[in-house]
């Protein structure tokens, strides 16, 4: 099925389609596929996005609508060699995952398996847990959050699934890498990660796209990550997105947290064309805590929109979000965040901050920063800076020999430094860091 996403989904007349609809998995599981169904009639029935819509008026859709992208394959592709985690980078972790529409890969520790921990590809969840899935699913980003969320609630056909059981404790990360899909063509992914009750992990998830010619043609990756975390539960996750230069990507992300609950987020965007993310946390229960990182470099023609949202909707929550974007080129970045506190949420703890970095003159920048609080006992602040190179620091290591680009450059890795360094992997880190430099010296 090849044709553009804007008449893909302003079919009113079009049921579930049936690549979908007559997957053996969901037919063995009928409230499996009444969600998909009722997912896919939310995706008609919803209007499509659009300028006059405050979360996408600083975008353009037209490009993706456009454009025509082979959807649904009845026939598969093939993991293609290469595809995967190699041994080397797995040996790192305590279980590693590679998930694709063509197929996925999983290598996990026994000792995982035999304390209960779920750990597999969505499409594998949905055939071999659809009673686990069918229970979670939907219940942090339900369809109703847009047309995106409900075309990936309804298609989705690769993902990460994760369960930790109440009381576990994982202790070494485990690494997700979902691949989109080939040139020319549109993937879906839903990604559903649950702590139950004292459990607590570490999850590295890794967005990224086969390697592309200039010339190639476009992708589309639309997804869903749900993170639930039970009373008590603990969760680092580090986020990132390296999609090749012609991939658009469009995600609906959501964290509910319960009593006492803990989640530091670490979010990290380098790749794709445009990238539009909605990144929200709700923290429901007392006591429940989030720590938001993120670093973002724009270069080129991309265009990022990160719309982060701190939701205080119980008393004694805290938030604490950090963003540190850079632009160069004629790319354009866009961070608009908000932190709400509702009425019952007294006590509630929220900051947030986003500062820039601005490296050419054809690149743009916006920070909007913002605050709705309902409670009259809180303490919230945030703030939004736009700036340049600081000159004084690159007089500064001028004066101790060090050539101009070079001082720039290690401004550069300072600026992202105190973000980088949240993340808790160090091979992780170190990888990061060449990633930064190496479009850094591409971009200026």
């Amino acid at each position: 099925m090849r044709t553009n996403l804007l008449t893909f989904l302003n079919n009113n007349a079009q049921e579930l389609p049936s690549e979908v609809a007559e997957r053996q998995s969901l037919q063995a599981v009928p409230q499996l596929l009444e969600f998909r169904k009722a997912a896919w009639q939310s995706a008609l029935n919803t209007p499509f996005p659009g300028k006059k819509d405050e979360a996408w008026r600083r975008i353009s859709l037209d490009a993706v609508n456009s454009t025509p992208l082979e959807l649904l394959r009845a026939k598969k592709d093939k993991l293609q060699a290469g595809a995967g985690i190699s041994a080397r980078e797995a040996a790192g972790y305590a279980g590693s995952l590679f998930s694709s529409p063509a197929g996925s890969s999983l290598n996990v520790d026994p000792a995982l398996e035999q304390a209960g921990v779920l750990f597999c590809d969505f499409a594998e969840a949905e055939k071999n847990h659809a009673e686990y899935l069918a229970n979670s699913i939907g219940k942090a980003v339900p369809p109703s959050d847009g047309k995106f969320a409900a075309a990936a609630s309804a298609l989705a056909e690769f993902g990460a699934v994760l369960r930790i059981p109440g009381g576990c404790r994982v202790e070494k990360p485990l690494l997700a890498r979902l691949e989109a899909g080939k040139a020319g063509s549109a993937a879906f992914s839903h990604s559903i990660i649950r702590l139950e009750a004292g459990a607590s992990a570490v999850l590295v998830l890794d967005f990224s796209s086969r390697p592309t010619a200039t010339d190639s043609p476009s992708a589309l990756h639309v997804g869903i990550l749900e993170l639930q975390l039970e009373e008590g539960a603990e969760l680092t996750l580090v986020e990132l997105q390296q999609f090749s230069p012609r991939t658009w990507n469009i995600t609906h992300e959501r964290a509910s947290l319960e009593n006492g609950a803990r989640l530091h987020w670490v979010y990290g965007a380098l790749g794709a064309r445009l990238s539009k993310n909605f990144i929200e946390t709700s923290l429901k229960g007392e006591g429940a805590e989030v720590k938001m990182h993120g670093f973002y470099f724009a270069s080129a023609k991309q265009v990022f929109d990160l719309d982060t949202q701190q939701d205080h909707l119980a008393p004694h929550t805290t938030s604490d979000l950090l963003y540190k974007g850079a632009v160069a080129g004629n790319a354009r970045t866009v961070w608009e965040g908000m932190i709400y506190v509702a009425p019952q949420a007294m006590q509630a703890d929220g900051f947030q901050a986003n500062r820039n970095l601005v490296l050419s003159a054809g690149a743009e920048v916006n920070a909007l920063p913002g605050l709705e609080i309902l409670a009259d006992d809180v303490r919230c602040s945030h703030g939004a800076t736009i700036g340049r190179l600081d000159e004084d620091e690159l007089f500064y290591l001028q004066t101790r020999g060090i050539p101009r680009k070079e001082a720039e450059q290690l401004v550069m890795e300072g600026f992202f430094g105190e973000v980088v360094a949240q993340v808790p992997v160090e091979a992780l880190q170190t990888e990061l860091k060449k990633l930064i430099v190496a479009k850094f010296k591409q971009a200026v």
